[in-house]
């Protein structure tokens, strides 16, 4: 993900899960497929090479497990410091967490069943 409309709307309504380290908001998406985006603020991690390093390492974990995961948004935001070695540690698990979650509660309303709208006019 590279667009603010695209972080915007994870940020305005998502699901949530976490490790020690990082959470992860999901929303799901019109594009069929799921992305990937990160969040790695420089008051946790001073050097561009640990902010770095742990970017690596979120994308290899997003990669490892993109085939089952849902076509949603995933936004990755790192909240800890992590520990050296430790920085994927459950995301893969815990992509999957949140994806399923996230596809749980915006589940498409079964055919024959509508929704009602939220203003009338």
């Amino acid at each position: 993900m590279v667009n603010k409309a695209d972080f915007d709307r994870v940020f305005a309504e998502n699901q949530r899960a976490r490790t020690d380290f990082v959470m992860v908001m999901v929303r799901p998406n019109q594009v069929g497929h799921p992305r990937l985006g990160m969040i790695v603020a420089k008051r946790l991690l001073a050097r561009a090479v640990d902010r770095n390093r742990v970017k690596r390492c979120v994308r290899e974990s997003f990669r490892q497990v993109m085939a089952e995961l849902p076509a949603c948004d995933f936004v990755v935001r790192l909240i800890a410091r992590p520990v050296p070695g430790e920085e994927a540690r459950d995301l893969s698990r815990t992509f999957k967490r949140a994806g399923h979650r996230a596809v749980a509660k915006w589940a498409p309303a079964p055919a024959g069943e509508t929704t009602p709208d939220p203003l009338p006019t």
